[in-house]
């Protein structure tokens, strides 16, 4: 028990449980080893080790922070809106294209795949161009494919727009996540991401809302034209101030692979701009930060590949695909149902109905990101200060359970509407997206936890993967609810969600023994392992 010495570096530990540590080392913690110490003399140790630097993204002041995530949020927001806000007012667009009404749903169904394929095609360029020159161009081809579709003149054209426009998008799945979590510290990561997904959320709920009002009015081409005006108005702000988040601190000669140094804490570290220099305008602006390393590319591809063969990443992968389901399911129905007997809503009304997703983020930040984060702090407290990435699971209970019912519930309500309320509609909705905020939160905040160097490849995975998922389940939605009713239909999502959520137990007594596989077959971080 305790540690031994890597065969590969012998300065470097390798802890062989989680239950004993040494309280006394002064070696800064290493996530790459799976367990990590977070807690010492009731302070909490600062990972990844920040530098002196004051240009070191993790040194950025906490207002500054809090507007990345702000853009990156609204960047999500109205990509999601851009890509999916279609549904809610589709008989308006099958107007414009009224002996064309089959193929028009190409404009609800290839968004989902194409957001996947710009993943794969943007994501690999973060690690070799860095993060902000790809995400400030997606969001320049977000505004500038907009104008393509609001100036279309086929469906033909109207379709391909949709689709470069979707692959811009796709950026909001993965890379924005990422810049939140790089620009932040392990013990506060999930309650970030949870803001970062509480504004996209209150975002698009908002924008539905004016959706139902716009196209109606004004048409599809303002609703694109809007669309347009608020992503160039992102794109000028996150010009100054989204910075590069993408920093080497192995080249300081304090970093976190310096085995003499103690532990950093909010109260031991000190920005030294004397020493390293200012963070100044200039610095920021610019563009391209490092010397483009286009190994990098096939490094991340391969690592992506890795990924799908961890156990723990995949199982989060299928219940992030599974709560997707539920969700894509009843974002698909919903109106039909409530527009129909008995419950005869207007088309407005349900714009109003989608609103109620702020609701989803008034649960999901204090209770799955706060939650979370105040969880793995207390519990690494009682290991003497040893933090396991596995403790994010835990927070996945409610949700889990939550889930499991609404599938029940919406689909009971949508077989027999008329012995039911609407709210055995909307509720469900709003609850299966809580459900998949949550899952989507725990699986970005544990890949990165626990493999924070392959953490964007391991995102592209969790995201692009449920991508996929969603555009499998978009063409199955309407066969399934005709071989087995919205019952039957819910039961088995009911099911699958439950089983996969079952999994949660063993998967967090196994996930560390899955983590050091990983790490010692693929990545060799200690081949003693």
């Amino acid at each position: 028990m305790g540690s031994r010495k890597s065969e590969d570096d012998p300065n470097v530990e390798t802890i062989e449980t989680t239950l004993e540590f040494d309280a006394d080392t002064h070696r800064q913690p290493q996530p790459s080893e799976g367990f990590i110490k977070l807690i010492q003399n009731d302070s909490v140790i600062l990972i990844p080790r920040p530098s002196q630097d004051p240009k070191d993204p993790l040194n950025l002041p906490t207002w500054h922070k809090g507007v990345i995530i702000l853009l990156v949020g609204l960047y999500s927001a109205i990509s999601v809106l851009a890509t999916s806000g279609l549904g809610a007012v589709f008989p308006y667009v099958v107007k414009d294209y009224p002996d064309q009404a089959t193929r028009a749903t190409d404009l609800l169904i290839y968004p989902t795949l194409f957001m996947g394929i710009g993943n794969l095609v943007s994501m690999p360029l973060t690690l070799a161009l860095g993060r902000r020159p790809i995400f400030l161009i997606s969001l320049l081809m977000l505004a500038v494919t907009g104008l393509w579709c609001a100036f279309s003149t086929s469906l033909t054209s109207h379709i391909a727009g949709r689709n470069f426009l979707s692959m811009a998008a796709g950026q909001s799945e993965a890379l924005a996540p990422f810049i939140v979590e790089e620009i932040h510290f392990l013990h506060e990561r999930s309650t970030k991401i949870a803001w970062y997904i509480g504004v996209q959320a209150a975002g698009t709920a908002g924008m539905f809302v004016a959706t139902t009002y716009i196209v109606p009015q004004f048409g599809l081409k303002w609703w694109y034209l809007i669309i347009t005006f608020i992503s160039f108005g992102i794109l000028a702000l996150s010009f100054f101030f989204v910075t590069e988040t993408m920093y080497n601190r192995a080249d300081d000669p304090l970093a976190e692979s310096d085995p003499d140094q103690k532990p950093t804490t909010r109260e031991s570290h000190r920005v030294r701009p004397e020493i390293y220099g200012p963070r100044t305008w200039k610095h920021d602006l610019k563009m391209f930060h490092y010397k483009a390393n286009w190994s990098e590319v096939l490094i991340f591809y391969k690592q992506t590949a890795q990924g799908f063969c961890i156990p723990s990443i995949m199982w989060l992968l299928l219940l992030n695909g599974a709560c997707l389901g539920v969700y894509v399911y009843h974002a698909s129905t919903f109106a039909v149902i409530l527009m129909a007997e008995p419950y005869n809503f207007k088309s407005a009304w349900l714009g109003w109905v989608q609103l109620v997703q702020v609701l989803d983020c008034v649960l999901l930040i204090p209770i799955v990101g706060y939650g979370s984060d105040l969880l793995v702090k207390r519990l690494s407290a009682w290991r003497k200060g040893m933090f396991v990435p596995e403790d994010r699971f835990i927070s996945l209970a409610l949700p889990i359970i939550a889930v499991i019912l609404a599938c029940v519930i919406y689909g009971q309500a949508g077989a027999h509407p008329e012995k039911w309320h609407w709210m055995a509609i909307a509720a469900p909705y709003h609850i299966g997206l809580f459900a998949f905020m949550s899952a989507n939160l725990v699986a970005i905040t544990y890949s990165i936890d626990s493999f924070p160097k392959q953490g964007g490849a391991l995102l592209m995975v969790i995201c692009v993967g449920r991508g996929f998922i969603s555009f499998g389940l978009s063409y199955s939605t309407v066969p399934l609810i005709d071989a087995t009713g919205y019952d039957g239909a819910m039961n088995i999502l009911a099911i699958i969600c439950g089983v996969l959520g079952a999994i949660t137990i063993p998967m967090y007594f196994l996930g560390p023994r899955f983590r050091r596989w990983a790490l010692r077959t693929f990545w060799a971080v200690d081949k003693s392992l």
